[in-house]
């Protein structure tokens, strides 16, 4: 091809019948050129709804129309005729004799800009695709990744406020888990975490009148006292006022999280554990977001979780508040320990799992008193709640998210000390236990961590990884749960790196429906094989996983929409996709 002033020779007139198109490459695009109504006309061959190549369209009129979904567009200049679509790129053609000539290098593209509305929509709608679309879009055309966070934490922020109760805080932990494992995988495969991300920030987003702060008066002193009060008496609203005010007084934000974790430590928590790992990923986002995209975010949801609705105790939950209540009293000028106590794990995890009340609470409070450090304990319980999901029985009801949530207690211990201090995280081991006692009803034998080696598979563990990694996510995906672990096992025996085999069973896992719902474990799994890596049990995290993914998967797989929208944002048509 021959370049004249920017313009390409693409084709012959004569290689285009009347009313007819044929798509050509250029500048590595797939441009569509129309011979239509005795003039050619030249525009981007993707339809920019779904892809479908525009050559397969109908003409009318000057008017192109897409086979697939029937949107229309104007095929001069580009415009979308149909509601919520963008425009359509179209390029100059200049014609000599019988050679046709687009110029496609510097002409500015129609879509450019148009990914913002396109995220609202996807937002606003909930929708799979449109959400995976425009993040993909916003990313292959130079977004970054921080600048559409910031548009999803925003929007999270006005959905709460005005479409959620305290349960939102189940959207916030979405988000947070979605940044955080795509961050921890290869940038072509992030896509879909990030994805589910923009879907829990995603939902209505009303009007809501700006909330005041009280009349300049109160101290930091008080305003504490009285969210401890209305938090008590289930009243969010008090909760925000007070907490918007101790923004405007301008020096006490650091405050404000210890605070919120003080709260959601109370004995009348207690059965309400969820809110500790919320929590704690809610001052992760703060933390990343800072204040100006996150207050309103931050004052309304920990004012709806500090004054949700708890309900009368039932009497087993009655006897642990009470129980709590006397036990905590002493914990309030706890100091850190060095790391040097003794600390009997197997004696701790047994009396973890025995089911009885007393001696739980009565294991967590000699650890404490004995001066072993709650990084400790969370290792413990992180590895425990490991390895009962390595063995669990995949029978009707295996536990998987009960397990999953023994993990995370575990993990957000360590939250906890790091955005609350030592003294909350101690009062924090009390309601990680709790979970590990109410899941009593689980039938997976006892055993001391101390048991828990790979010296059984060593004999069995093969030389090649890559081959090994993949029979282990062919397992996973054909479940066959019984093989799953042990395979795992012979990988990690082999000294094989774990962390590609991580990524693998995640994205195994994150391409199908369960992936929702394996996500906040799936992230713990990511955060804990750092903070146990000496843990000479760590190796059930893998394992664990690894069964759970193939245990909860369903046939259901919504790979289709991120893995077409990368696509699309690739410039590539529909004919490319399938």
């Amino acid at each position: 091809m021959s370049v004249e002033e920017g313009f390409v020779r693409v084709a012959a007139v004569s290689d285009i019948a009347p009313g007819k198109a044929i798509a050509v490459r250029v500048e590595d695009r797939s441009v569509a050129l129309f011979n239509h109504q005795d003039q050619i006309y030249a525009t981007d061959n993707q339809c920019p709804h779904m892809g479908y190549p525009l050559i397969r369209g109908r003409t009318r009129n000057g008017v192109l129309q897409c086979d697939w979904h029937g949107w229309s567009y104007d095929m001069a200049g580009g415009g979308c005729f149909t509601g919520g679509c963008d425009d359509l790129d179209t390029f100059p053609v200049e014609v000599e004799g019988d050679d046709i000539y687009v110029k496609v290098a510097g002409v500015a593209s129609k879509r450019t800009g148009a990914h913002y509305l396109l995220l609202k929509e996807g937002l606003l709608s909930r929708d799979n695709w449109v959400l995976s679309k425009a993040v993909a879009i916003m990313l292959a055309q130079g977004v970054s990744e921080d600048e559409t966070l910031r548009l999803i934490v925003n929007h999270l922020g006005k959905h709460i406020a005005t479409e959620q109760d305290a349960n939102g805080s189940w959207r916030l932990a979405q988000i947070a888990n979605g940044i955080s494992v795509a961050r921890r995988l290869p940038v072509e495969d992030r896509l879909i975490p990030l994805m589910m991300a923009a879907k829990g920030a995603s939902g209505r987003a009303g009007d809501r009148p700006e909330r005041q702060a009280l009349p300049p008066h109160a101290t930091w002193e008080t305003l504490a006292d009285w969210v401890r009060m209305f938090s008590m008496d289930r009243d969010w609203e008090g909760v925000e006022k007070c907490l918007i005010t101790a923004r405007t007084l301008g020096q006490n934000d650091d405050q404000i999280l210890p605070l919120a974790f003080e709260c959601v430590l109370k004995p009348h928590f207690i059965g309400f554990g969820f809110n500790i790992p919320h929590l704690v990923r809610l001052a992760q986002v703060l933390e990343e977001f800072g204040w100006d995209d996150s207050e309103n975010l931050v004052c309304n949801l920990v004012a709806k979780m500090l004054g949700r609705h708890r309900g009368t105790p039932d009497g087993v939950r009655r006897e642990a508040i009470e129980a709590y209540r006397n036990l905590v009293a002493d914990l309030n000028d706890i100091s850190e320990p060095d790391g040097s106590a003794e600390f009997d794990e197997d004696g701790f995890v047994l009396a973890l799992l025995s089911g009885d009340l007393g001696t739980v609470f009565g294991a967590v409070t000699d650890a404490l008193q004995s001066g072993v450090h709650v990084n400790r304990i969370a290792d413990a319980m992180v590895v425990t709640g490991a390895d009962r999901m390595s063995r669990t029985p995949a029978s009707y009801n295996p536990g998987w998210w009960d397990l999953g949530a023994e993990m995370q207690m575990g993990s957000a211990i360590r939250g906890v000390a790091k955005y609350g201090g030592y003294a909350l995280a101690a009062k924090a081991v009390y309601h990680a236990a709790w979970q590990f006692y109410g899941d009593r009803w689980l039938n997976i034998p006892n055993r001391p961590l101390a048991e828990v080696t790979l010296n059984q598979h060593a004999s069995e563990a093969s030389g090649d990884a890559s081959a090994d990694r993949k029979a282990i996510v062919d397992a996973i995906e054909s479940i066959q749960i019984n093989d799953v672990g042990p395979m795992v096992g012979r990988y990690l025996a082999a000294g094989h790196p774990k962390e590609e085999l991580l990524d693998d069973i995640a994205l195994a896992l994150l391409k199908h429906d369960t992936g929702w719902d394996i996500l906040d474990t799936l992230r713990v799994v990511y955060d804990e094989s750092d903070n146990c890596r000496d843990h000479p049990a760590a190796h059930q995290l893998i394992v664990g996983i690894a069964r759970f993914t193939t245990g909860a998967r369903r046939s259901n797989n919504s790979e289709s929409a991120t893995r077409t929208a990368k696509r699309f944002a690739q410039r590539q048509t529909a004919v490319d996709l399938y």
